[in-house]
């Protein structure tokens, strides 16, 4: 391939290892990268470079574990091509996995036996049909609780990979009746968990070959950045869509492998090479991030790892402070000392967005929370209770998602009384027992309720054709009296409806033709870590899980 111009000013702003791996556009290739050498660096300059090179756009595909990362890719290689602005056209496929495998499952969406607009399914959804699923069942009732340890296990089923070689003769016995019930009622409400946005991306690519070989001409290159998180049906996706053209690109380190509890397998960067042939692989070592004593200090504990690639991490940076390890009396004590530790840096100079605090759950955050408010220092909470799952934002998305989708009887049972229009839970029972097709065994007053609140929807969905989603959002919101059902005479109820009034502001951005069905599948793509400010002047308060990737002084 030659090299033009633009493609050799790409590569002056990368060292060598970065260069190589750069340059190694043809086949497969396995990039194995140190934290903090700029490992996906190099992948968004190798996009970057393929597209300078005369590759086509389109025909890129660049995978992500999250939003925020997607979107920074997407940034820099507009900035490396001296774009002002991205189109839909003419740019290549930059997101997750699972906005990769969607768009494959809505296209091909009938071939997959769908019948309508289709719904993302959430935990908290899945949870709420699987209880549905229990009474259907057992002819009872069941908890929260109960409901989230079946969907724990079929999930990790379906994650693990297993059945994709092994069919659903790998499911026990006794999980097969809810499975199954569990799997009827999503396709019966036109619905998609996460887990099956891949499973279904998966099964469309192996069964049908058509399809298959459509897709692999369309789609010739793949990068896929923090390799060692992915999971069986993802890799699986992945293999059958570069098996033809091979160019593969595979960056990551199992030294951060941190997600074994989502199934992701680390594995697959250690056998990558058995798994393609003729990979040529490269080590970015040098690390811009940390200084030579933390570098240390992480290799003597990985090093105790028998089954890892071999590499040596080093920096140019000064050898830094040494670590410290401090103990404490309790939690309380430690929140003390850390908070002690933030103010005395802050006192000479550094900014509290230049503070993290991390832990291994979201259960310790308490304490800190805590502390800053009692001391009145502004801190930003990271992966836990998001924008997106709170009460008032859930309501209003739910009445979106039924306009959207009719079959959605979860986000229907949600909102069918919300505000309180005095529909009771022996009515919802009932019409959850109907199949809601039915008014059998309502009262007369019931029934004319229900159909009233269904009118009341129509109408919704008549003005959806032609209002932004913004305006069907307030819209909404005023009809039903929303900002009265909140208690805006209550602090909680004011700062409920400014909420509101922000899902409003988010949502100006869509516009009417396909508007809603794209925000809908936005908002339910969205991730934990998608909420972190880097410039918010807070501490950051998160867990390990949730820092990986970023970056602290």
């Amino acid at each position: 391939m030659a090299i033009k111009n633009d493609s050799r000013i790409i590569l002056m702003d990368l060292n060598d290892q970065q260069k190589q791996a750069v340059l190694a556009t043809k086949g497969p290739v396995l990039i194995v990268a140190g934290a903090g050498s700029g490992k996906t660096k190099t992948l968004t300059y190798r996009v970057a470079y393929l597209i300078s090179s005369g590759v086509t756009p389109e025909s890129i595909v660049a995978l992500t574990f999250t939003n925020k990362a997607a979107g920074e890719m997407k940034q820099r290689i507009m900035r490396l091509l001296g774009r002002k602005k991205q189109g839909n056209e003419n740019f290549p496929f930059i997101g997750t996995f699972h906005k990769f495998a969607l768009s494959l499952v809505k296209q091909y969406a009938k071939r997959l036996g769908y019948t309508g607009p289709l719904t993302i399914y959430d935990e908290s959804d899945s949870v709420s049909l699987m209880r549905q699923v229990i009474k259907t069942v057992d002819g009872d009732s069941a908890t929260d609780k109960i409901a989230f340890r079946l969907m724990h296990q079929i999930s990790y089923i379906k994650n693990k990979g297993d059945i994709l070689e092994k069919g659903e003769g790998i499911i026990q016995d006794n999980l097969k009746p809810y499975w199954n019930a569990y799997e009827t009622m999503l396709r019966a409400r036109n619905a998609i968990d996460f887990d099956n946005i891949i499973l279904d991306a998966v099964n469309l690519v192996q069964t049908n070959m058509d399809i298959r070989e459509r897709l692999q001409n369309r789609f010739r290159y793949f990068c896929i950045d923090e390799f060692q998180d992915t999971n069986t049906p993802q890799y699986a996706l992945m293999k059958l869509l570069a098996e033809k053209h091979k160019n593969i690109c595979a960056v990551g380190d199992d030294w951060q492998s941190i997600y074994s509890f989502r199934c992701a397998d680390f594995t697959h960067l250690l056998k990558f090479e058995r798994d393609w042939p003729g990979t040529r692989v490269f080590f970015l070592e040098q690390n811009y991030r940390s200084t030579q004593t933390i570098l240390d200090a992480s290799h003597g504990v990985i090093s105790q790892n028998v089954f890892r690639t071999q590499k040596k991490l080093f920096t140019r940076n000064p050898d830094g402070d040494l670590i410290s390890i401090v103990r404490l009396q309790d939690e309380r004590a430690e929140a003390f000392w850390i908070m002690e530790k933030i103010q005395e840096k802050i006192a000479h100079g550094k900014n509290l967005s230049d503070c993290v605090i991390l832990f291994r759950t979201n259960v310790q955050s308490r304490v800190f929370e805590e502390l800053c408010m009692e001391r009145n220092v502004a801190y930003q909470l990271v992966g836990t209770f998001r924008f997106y799952q709170r009460r008032e934002i859930q309501d209003l998305i739910a009445y979106a998602r039924v306009i959207h989708n009719p079959l959605d009887t979860v986000s229907l049972s949600r909102i069918i009384n919300v505000p309180r229009r005095g529909i009771g839970q022996t009515t919802i029972e009932t019409l959850e027992k109907n199949n809601w097709d039915s008014y059998s065994g309502l009262s007369v007053k019931a029934a004319k309720t229900v159909k009233d609140f269904q009118k009341l929807l129509d109408t919704f969905r008549t003005l959806a054709k032609t209002y932004s989603v913004s305006e069907l959002l307030e819209t909404i919101a005023t009809s039903i009296k929303y900002r009265d059902y909140l208690d805006p005479d209550m602090n909680e109820g004011k700062e409920r409806w400014e909420n509101v009034q922000e899902l409003i502001g988010i949502a100006k951005e869509y516009g009417t033709t396909s508007g809603l069905a794209r925000f809908l599948e936005n908002v339910q793509l969205m991730q934990d870590t998608d909420s972190y400010e880097a410039n918010s002047q807070r501490i950051t308060l998160m867990t390990l899980h949730s820092v990986k990737g970023l970056e602290f002084p």
